[in-house]
């Protein structure tokens, strides 16, 4: 009989394992004990095997368990597939907490049994991310000491490996708990050549807010992702850090590289030794604190604010900010190729410039034509009152409130899209300066779409009131639809328009992206 055959006769026993089906076997392993150890499968599965790898079959795990062990087969019970993982390692894979007690019940010694990858039940379960299981299995693996046979999956690469994978899958209260069980964990490297700490550096959603390169080397990493708690802990404890540099990367320098503003932020927690901060260089290019500001940002940061013109004006923001920070002589020094950081700058943003101009002229444009329209309207009402005139020319609902509120709102209509028109114009015609990208074409816009916004809400009101004042009282039940139906304009063009009024607003307007965040005295 062909091992195909084997698989084919014992197709019921995978099945009932796979189904949690222990009544429909239960008579066959009676009859061939045998078949409960068997590798039934072309991988070398067991049953035991197969139904912890369901993680839901744990009546027939706990059934055949018994069974086994009852009929004297208790050292058959880590029979190992043909990759070489044994039920408790698909149980760590698969995160069967269940399943995994009862076998780490029968032989605690199986949590030290490797695989042939090296990988322990501990470190299976961390890196497949399933908490519950790696809890447990840190709480009955014991840790044999280098000595008694040598080896300990809590130093060395396996130690490195444990750790790393508990964070990189977030467990941070398991890696905390690690760590206090075994402090000299966070020393040890990973395959990857990486510390807990690095790994920990490249986490900042963690946060309120490749080489081995050590402590030092996930400091700097800290820079680049924008980590200021881990940074302003490591710089308490260790002043000094702040005056180190890892290959040609300075802490700062990172900080404006990676455009880390609340990295860069520390340094107004400094004492007066910022002024030594600011002259730090890259040591190979000969590029100041200004010269690396003027460089275009990384996309994933220049990114964070949407649109050509206000990623344009974060730019702006950052070289005025460092331009202000560093020393005077430092503005017109000239890097390795001989270029100054406002040389560097307007070569560098380009492409960014053209396409600021390219978004405001379009949004602009598009909105002068709505504007226009509004003041056409608006105007032209003005001389057309609803209700008509008397023979003095009077109009005949001059008394009436109603007929106030059309006057009123006809008129904030003209004069507020009067002035977005104004606004448009003034931003098509601009010369786009790069200066003119920090505060000047933000303003427009801003009062550009403000005063639209207003104009358009003054034009559904002043249709309102007409309404109502040539319907009066003969149809109110097609009157009042009416003027609710005004106000779907005006939510229309909050819901698009306001995202980008208040990027305009927070970004020109609003708190300082560079200030002073807390009062702990860093140096």
């Amino acid at each position: 009989m062909s091992k195909y055959d084997y698989v084919i006769r014992d197709l019921p026993i995978y099945k009932a394992a796979l189904l949690d089906d222990w009544d429909s076997v239960s008579q066959i392993f009676e009859q061939d004990p045998e078949l409960m150890t068997k590798q039934i499968t072309y991988l070398w599965e067991t049953p035991l095997i197969i139904a912890v790898g369901t993680n839901r079959s744990h009546y027939f795990v706990r059934k055949l368990v018994d069974r086994i062990v009852a009929v004297g087969a208790s050292d058959k019970l880590f029979l190992t597939s043909y990759a070489g993982n044994n039920p408790l390692h698909y149980a760590a894979k698969v995160g069967n907490t269940i399943d995994a007690k009862l076998l780490v019940e029968q032989n605690p010694d199986m949590t030290r049994v490797p695989n042939p990858d090296g990988n322990w039940p501990l470190k299976l379960a961390a890196w497949h991310g399933n908490k519950e299981t790696l809890r447990y299995l840190l709480t009955v693996t014991r840790d044999l000491l280098p000595g008694e046979d040598g080896t300990s999956m809590y130093t060395g690469v396996d130690g490195g490996d444990l750790i790393t994978l508990t964070i990189r899958a977030g467990f941070y209260d398991v890696a905390l708990d690690i760590i206090k069980m075994h402090p000299n964990i966070v020393l040890e490297f990973d395959k990857d050549n990486q510390t807990a700490l690095q790994v920990l550096a490249t986490k900042p959603e963690i946060f309120p807010s490749g080489n081995r390169l050590g402590f030092l080397g996930s400091f700097i990493y800290s820079f680049a992702y924008g980590i200021p708690e881990l940074i302003e802990e490591c710089l308490l404890t260790y002043p000094g850090l702040i005056w180190y540099d890892v290959g040609d990367s300075s802490l700062f320098l990172e900080a404006i590289k990676h455009r880390q503003e609340r990295v860069y932020n520390l340094v107004f927690q400094m004492s007066a030794h910022k002024v030594f901060v600011a002259t730090r260089i890259d040591e190979e290019k000969k590029d100041n604190a200004l010269h690396i500001a003027a460089k275009l940002a990384p996309a994933h940061r220049l990114n964070v604010v949407s649109g050509a013109a206000l990623q344009m004006q974060r730019e702006l923001q950052w070289f005025q900010e460092v331009e202000n920070f560093i020393e005077p002589s430092c503005k017109e020094a000239k890097n390795y190729n001989g270029r100054t950081p406002r040389m560097i700058f307007t070569d560098a943003h380009k492409e960014s410039l053209l396409e600021g101009q390219q978004w405001m002229k379009d949004t602009a444009s598009s909105c002068t034509v709505v504007a226009a329209l509004i003041v056409t309207m608006a105007f032209a009402a003005a001389f057309k009152v609803p209700g008509g005139n008397q023979d003095d020319g009077k109009p005949l609902v001059l008394d009436q409130t109603t007929f106030m509120l059309f006057i009123v709102s006809d008129s904030v209509a003209l004069f507020s899209s009067s002035t977005s028109v104004l606004m448009f114009l003034g931003i098509l015609t601009s010369r786009y300066a790069e200066s003119d990208f920090l505060y000047a074409l933000p303003k427009r816009m801003k009062i550009g779409l403000l005063s639209l916004f207003l104009s358009l809400v003054a034009t559904m009101i002043a249709f309102s009131a007409t309404i109502a004042l040539v319907l009066r009282d003969k149809v109110t039940w097609i009157a009042a639809p009416l003027v609710i139906a005004t106000s779907i304009p005006v939510c229309l063009y909050g819901l698009l328009q306001f995202p980008l009024l208040l990027h305009l607003f927070y970004s020109t307007y609003g708190p300082s992206l560079f200030r002073k965040q807390n009062n702990r005295r860093i140096y």
